[in-house]
């Protein structure tokens, strides 16, 4: 493909990831509309008066549907079908060259799938059922009825709608698991396997060359990032350079930048070129700043710093141009006190509030006792800040109010102890919101774990053996769960299979044993203990009612 590629998380449910967990949240500031198109349906019948009567038994598009192709027989169906991609398939199932039971066999075993609803006169059902078997939508007799064929694609289109929201989900958490992967690695954040694991999923290699790119805007155009892949048409230069997106603050991205040993080099003139090309997709101002180029996936932290590092030793703030990070940032970046930074935030963020001021004293002895520039601790603070701004938007807060009191300084930091106790009051303001703030608020995480659970709950099920499907952390994983519900992962299994048990006792003639097994349990002492613990009575008991 002669194009470079952005794999982008869908803004309106970014990675959500506390701090020291990685980079990437969910930024409530970009709500998308979905607006749903119409559906498109396809006629195949060789004969030209069913066709006429097709196009006029219903008003299509009250029914949202837009018809998009006619054939007269099953060839010219299969390439309209491969053209036109349309929802629906409405055929006869006897047709000339190509029949309808052979058009759907193809389709059947296709990554393409679209719904079919057959038609047939009464002397072709034994033909019709067999075509059934290929899991088409409907069956209708000749000559068609207008409220049967109504009624069937009111069906077909709730159907459909159903399979693409339950896809649209399945995308979010695919883009979910793939930012956060991006922030971990960024973050070094994850075991040994799961390192193996991120690096095989994103396409990363030792030899790979490597670049991290932070963008900030105060009004970027989030369109996009409304679709798991996203193609720009640049300059050729760009071809095989492929960009992971990530969330580093409020208005701020970052792009970590891949390109094979083989591929373009990543060096200023090529991040300037893709810098412009890039800034296309946002509104307004556009601050950017570049680490240096690394080959090898050991450079990943480093180049994550080094773009943070140009960015917060920046003195254009007000310019288009492009911060590219220079040795002298990195003896800047020495002096950010990054552990120190790290426990302010968590304690912040906690709500624990005298820790936070102790921690603060800290980085401030570090700013005078280093006669740090009044313009870079401005930076660092504002810094801090952002991150706050995105745990805000993570627990369901109003970021934009938050910003709003902060941002502009109102103190600036040409007077350090005044700063510094204005800084303290900020921080403890928000750390006392943080304190009361609602933990139990929507996890896109724990959604997924949860979904895991439903599919898998019969088989032996460890928390740790969703952590690795999701490439998270088991611990971190258990406590998102345990602030949603309230109890542990393992109570929550329990009682999720305790529930499926007593449906089977009530609905089913199944022997105890057999719906200890059919629910998770190889024990069937395990399972009676557990469902006595939380029903008062035995299964048996519970059985008879």
């Amino acid at each position: 493909m002669d194009c470079m590629i952005l794999k982008t998380v869908s803004a309106a449910t970014e990675a959500v990831s506390p701090v020291g967990q990685g980079l990437a949240f969910r930024n409530q500031n970009f709500e998308i509309k979905m607006v749903m198109p119409m559906l498109k349906v396809l006629f195949a019948d060789d004969e030209p008066l069913m066709l006429e009567g097709l196009r006029i038994l219903v008003e299509w598009e009250k029914l949202d549907f837009e018809v998009c192709g006619e054939a007269m027989d099953g060839e010219d169906a299969l390439q309209l079908i491969h053209s036109t991609r349309p929802d629906l398939v409405i055929t006869d199932v006897r047709m000339p060259v190509i029949d309808g039971l052979e058009l759907i066999k193809k389709f059947a075993e296709s990554d393409f799938q679209p719904k079919f609803i057959i038609f047939s006169g009464y002397a072709d059902f034994e033909y019709a059922k067999e075509a059934l078997r290929y899991g088409v939508s409907n069956y209708l007799t000749k000559p068609l009825d207008e409220r049967e064929l109504t009624e069937a694609l009111l069906t077909v289109a709730e159907q459909i709608r159903a399979e693409r929201k339950h896809a649209s989900r399945q995308e979010l958490v695919s883009a979910f698991i793939q930012a956060e992967a991006v922030s971990r690695l960024l973050m070094r954040e994850n075991t040994s396997e799961e390192l193996k694991e991120a690096l095989k999923a994103l396409d990363i290699h030792p030899g790979s060359r490597i670049c991290c790119v932070l963008v900030q805007s105060d009004s970027p155009d989030s369109s996009h990032l409304r679709s798991q892949v996203y193609s720009m048409n640049v300059k050729e230069a760009f071809r095989n350079i492929t960009a992971y997106p990530f969330m580093a603050g409020s208005h701020k991205h970052g792009y970590l930048l891949v390109s094979p040993p083989e591929g373009p080099e990543l060096d200023q003139v090529m991040l300037a070129s893709w810098i412009n090309e890039m800034r296309t997709q946002y509104n307004g101002l556009v601050l950017c700043s570049a680490s240096l180029e690394h080959q090898g996936t050991s450079f990943l932290n480093a180049a994550y710093h080094e773009a943070l590092a140009a960015e917060l030793c920046r003195s254009d703030l007000n310019t288009r141009g492009i911060s590219f990070f220079q040795q002298q940032d990195k003896d800047g970046m020495a002096l950010l006190a990054a552990g120190l930074k790290k426990s302010l935030l968590q304690s912040v963020t906690e709500g624990q509030l005298d820790p936070s001021s102790s921690q603060l004293s800290d980085i401030f002895k570090i700013f005078s006792a280093n006669s740090t520039s009044s313009a870079w601790i401005d930076a660092f603070l504002s810094n801090i800040k952002v991150e706050l701004l995105r745990e805000i938007d993570a627990r369901g807060g109003e970021s934009v109010l938050w910003a709003d009191k902060w941002f502009p300084p109102r103190v600036t930091a040409c007077c350090l102890p005044l700063f510094e106790r204005q800084t303290a009051e900020d921080l403890n303001e928000v750390a006392e919101w943080f304190a009361s703030a609602d933990n139990n608020q929507e996890d896109l995480l724990v959604t997924a774990a949860i979904d895991y659970v439903r599919v898998h709950y019969q088989e032996k099920l460890k928390l740790q053996d969703i952590a690795k499907h999701l490439h998270v952390n088991s611990a971190y994983l258990g406590q998102r769960i345990k602030k949603r519900y309230g109890i542990s992962f393992n109570e929550f299994l329990h009682e999720f299979r305790i529930e499926k048990a007593k449906k089977l006792l009530r609905q089913t003639n199944m022997c105890i044993s057999d719906i200890s097994g059919r629910v998770g349990y190889s024990d069937a002492d395990l399972f009676a203990a557990k469902f006595k613990v939380l029903n008062g009575v035995s299964p048996s008991v519970y059985k008879k009612g």
